[in-house]
């Protein structure tokens, strides 16, 4: 028998760099969706990056009818616009992933196969992260010492899907530029901030004609990836609009931002949103100099929309093997097996071991000296010292109540004499008039009233304190 084929569907433009991380290691052939229909046989197994267009639906259900196994490839980010806000007339499916059509699909990250299950695709997605991404690499981008803070303003491949969407992505560039524009440098007072002031400078990738509609230079030249990683590495914070990109921004621990006007829910989040041009200079001054919390809340999202596996590829390639296997089982069994009767279980890869981001006080809290000690021993000498004091400071809190509670009993006596009671409850009913006119005088003119004693309280003073 012979050993199965596996196929990548698209043109070699379309799918070379999606399968260059592991087109060696599973002997990939690259077949557009007419040739794989003809050259794939029951058992082969098909890989797909995209299910929005006709001829990717029509082949994905032709193979399946011919017992072909199916994996979608999810390269990126869900995004709301994308999914829900298509034009009427849009020549993509409406119904993309809503359900997913081939037999298994490959998410990026545990977020996405979340939303997927949703959608109607319970059993068939596998969190696998993104193969590409194994050669990049993930450490934080060191700082420069040039006095230029340099912000790369990125948009997605499709910058929007309708006109109207279109428009606001350009206005918040627009507004961006004209920001830019007028804040040639960053004055900083903070405790995190590099340096007293920053010149600014705004590091355009965009797509879809708008570089030219606004007038600005680009830096975008392709989408293999392997130019953004180069432009990664000489700034020092990103804004883009909804992408993968963001991603790959957060995962090299640089301070990332989602320019979002279209008010819209969110799949995936950034450690920072610009929603409206009043944001712009107060969200950028905080990329500049970012908080512990803000950066851990950065990881923290990215955690959920990507799994940052050290190895990617090795689970494709595991998931691919494992599909394999299962599929010529069930043929060799079933020889005479129907069409389209090709069945995999819910779960073939194993849950990934991966970190969580670190919630570490010594960072979040650098304020406080406490969280400072790495010394076990030390730490433990000041809460036991600290729990002293408190059982001090408890110990004297009991004593200053139960005099006051005494001062109280004294003063119900004094209250109870028949000499000295009446004259305390006068006085304290003058007291209680003066306040009284006092508050009334200041609402009527807005000042403090100044009240002179009366002379003829003065004898009933001495004989309260004399009493006392």
């Amino acid at each position: 028998m012979n050993e199965p084929s596996v196929y990548f569907v698209g043109e070699p433009t379309e799918v070379s760099h999606h399968a260059a991380p592991f087109r060696e290691r599973l002997n990939v052939k690259i077949a557009s969706s007419v040739d794989v229909i003809q050259q794939a046989n029951p058992g082969d197994l098909a890989i797909f990056y995209s299910e929005h267009f006709d001829r990717f639906r029509e082949c994905c259900t032709e193979l399946k009818r011919n017992n072909v196994a199916t994996l979608y490839l999810i390269d990126g980010i869900l995004e709301w616009r994308n999914a829900w806000d298509n034009l009427p007339d849009e020549v993509a499916c409406p119904y993309t992933m809503r359900p997913i059509l081939a037999h298994k699909a490959a998410c990026i990250g545990a977020s996405q196969a979340h939303v997927l299950n949703q959608w109607g695709n319970l059993g068939k997605t596998e969190i696998v992260g993104i193969p590409r991404l194994d050669s990049v690499p993930a450490q934080p981008v060191p700082p420069r010492d040039d006095q230029e803070f340099r912000i790369l303003v990125m948009t997605a491949k499709t910058p929007g899907f309708t006109p109207t969407q279109i428009n606001i992505v350009k206005q918040s560039l627009q507004d961006l530029k004209q920001w830019a524009n007028e804040n040639a440098k960053l004055d900083f007072n903070g405790a995190f901030a590099p340096a007293e002031s920053l010149n600014t400078k705004l590091v355009w990738r965009l797509t879809g004609g708008l570089e030219d509609e606004l007038g600005v230079t680009n830096e975008l030249n392709d989408f293999t990836g392997k130019e953004l990683n180069e432009e990664l590495a000489r700034v020092d914070a990103v804004i883009t609009t909804a992408s993968t990109a963001m991603l790959e921004s957060m995962r090299r621990g640089i301070p990332t931002a989602l320019l979002d006007y279209h008010n819209c829910p969110r799949y995936v989040n950034a450690g920072w949103t610009i929603s409206a041009p009043e944001q712009i200079s107060s969200t950028i001054m905080q990329l500049a100099q970012p908080t512990p919390e803000h950066l851990f809340y950065q990881q923290t999202q990215l955690c959920d929309a990507l799994l940052n596996v050290a190895n990617a590829t090795d689970r494709l390639v595991d998931l691919v093997e494992q599909m394999l296997v299962i599929a010529g089982t069930q043929l060799t069994t079933s020889p005479r097996l129907a069409e389209n009767s090709l069945s995999f279980p819910d779960a073939i890869l194993k849950p990934a071991e991966t970190a969580s981001p670190l919630f570490s006080h010594q960072q979040l809290y650098p304020d406080v000296p406490e969280f400072q000690q790495d010394q076990q021993v030390e730490t433990q000498a000041q809460l036991a010292h600290s729990r002293r004091e408190i059982s001090h400071l408890q110990s004297e809190q009991s004593q200053l109540r139960a005099e006051l509670e005494e001062a109280h009993q004294i003063f119900e006596q004094i209250e109870k004499h028949p000499i000295a009671g009446p004259i305390v409850r006068v006085r304290q009913k003058m007291l209680g008039l003066m306040e009284k006119m006092g508050k009334r005088k200041n609402n009527l003119d807005g000042t403090c009233p100044i009240i002179e004693p009366n002379p003829s309280n003065s004898n009933a003073d001495s004989a309260t304190n004399n009493t006392s």
